[in-house]
């Protein structure tokens, strides 16, 4: 059974892939070999230690460019300290 937090911690992610993806396409495409082949790497990487939860999404393309974004998820179910 996948919690609300975890559901949370995958939107979020998906959403940072899709928001890297659609900023370095064209870099990706530029990048492509003789034979028009490209490739973009994601790798999600999630900080439990931390409250709130740190996500970091790195993007690689061609192994010359990369990029990312950090970010955190906080877990509904916790009350917000003031």
């Amino acid at each position: 059974m996948i919690t609300d937090i975890q559901d949370l911690e995958q939107q979020k992610a998906l959403d940072h892939i899709r928001e890297l993806m659609t900023a370095h396409w064209r870099e990706a495409q530029d990048a492509q070999d003789d034979d028009g082949k490209f490739g973009i790497a994601f790798k999600a990487t999630f900080d439990h230690g931390a409250s709130p939860t740190k996500l970091k999404v790195t993007c690689r393309i061609a192994k010359t460019i990369s990029d990312e974004i950090e970010s955190e998820v906080e877990d509904p179910r916790q009350p917000k300290l003031l």
